[in-house]
């Protein structure tokens, strides 16, 4: 049977199963026309995905931000400077005197006294009075001082606790200066100081003959052959308080404080003295 596609009605049939036709072959691709029995029977994922990512079909870990703690920085002060204000420079007589870092109230006052140089005879003595400034080195805690110092050395005896020892050494003038401290210090005014040991080389002067009252020990060390240059033996002005040792020598003048058999004998007279003090 032949169909008669020149009739209205034939045309309308053809289109009919050509639009089935094509319904048919679209529903095979196209997800709108996909069996919902099918999605409904088709296992689901138990994640989500997030498309947004750089990485597409991976998980985007959620990392917690850390939170720094708040510092408060203190902003540095700078110091007020006035440029037009010039510093003032104190005088030499506004400047105190700077505290002696050595200084210890509870030691003892150990003092050596040095001589005037001009009694120095360099073919005979190493330095002068070379030999005290020897002895002073090896008694720990001593002083040295010069003889033209005995305002203060009697400046620093006076700030030394009453019951602490002191110890005198002079050398020729030095001698001298320590007989003046000990004459002062045996007074009111300084309360009768005590002093321990006095010892004395050489000394040049004619009124230091007498030891005072004060004085513990004294040694005594004088040469004989410069006459001009020592004043003898010395006496105690008080046998009872003071005991007086007298030692003749005939070394030089600026030989004595460098002879050893007069370092042996004052050192060893000074380590007595503080041994049977502490």
């Amino acid at each position: 049977m032949k169909t008669d596609v020149t009739t209205y009605g034939s045309l309308l049939q053809s289109q009919n199963r050509a639009n089935q036709a094509k319904a048919v072959a679209g529903s095979k691709t196209d997800p709108k026309f996909i069996d919902p029995k099918l999605l409904k029977n088709s296992p689901q994922p138990d994640y989500k995905v997030d498309l947004s990512g750089s990485s597409p079909g991976l998980p985007t870990p959620s990392l917690p931000t850390p939170s720094l703690p708040s510092v408060d920085i203190p902003k540095p002060k700078l110091p007020e400077s006035n440029v037009s204000e010039k510093p003032k420079i104190k005088k030499p007589s506004e400047i105190p005197d700077l505290p002696e870092k050595s200084f210890n109230p509870k030691k003892p006052a150990i003092i050596f006294i040095k001589g005037l140089d001009v009694f120095s005879s360099p073919s005979t003595s190493e330095t002068g009075y070379a030999g005290v400034g020897r002895m002073a080195e090896a008694v720990e805690g001593s002083r040295i001082y010069g003889w033209d110092q005995k305002d203060k050395i009697i400046e620093y005896i006076k700030k030394v606790d009453e019951k602490q020892p002191v110890i005198l050494v002079g050398h020729s003038f030095g001698g001298d200066t320590a007989h003046e401290v000990v004459e002062e210090l045996d007074s009111l005014e300084h309360q009768f100081r005590k002093v321990d040991l006095l010892i004395t080389i050489d000394s040049v002067g004619a009124d230091n003959d007498i030891i005072p009252q004060n004085v513990k020990n004294h040694l005594n060390v004088f040469g004989e052959s410069n006459i001009l240059l020592n004043d003898g033996p010395h006496v105690a002005r008080r046998h009872e308080m003071t005991s007086v040792k007298n030692i003749l020598s005939p070394y030089d003048h600026t030989e004595l404080d460098d002879n050893k058999e007069i370092q042996f004998e004052i050192v060893n007279l000074i380590k007595d003295t503080l041994a049977k003090k502490a």
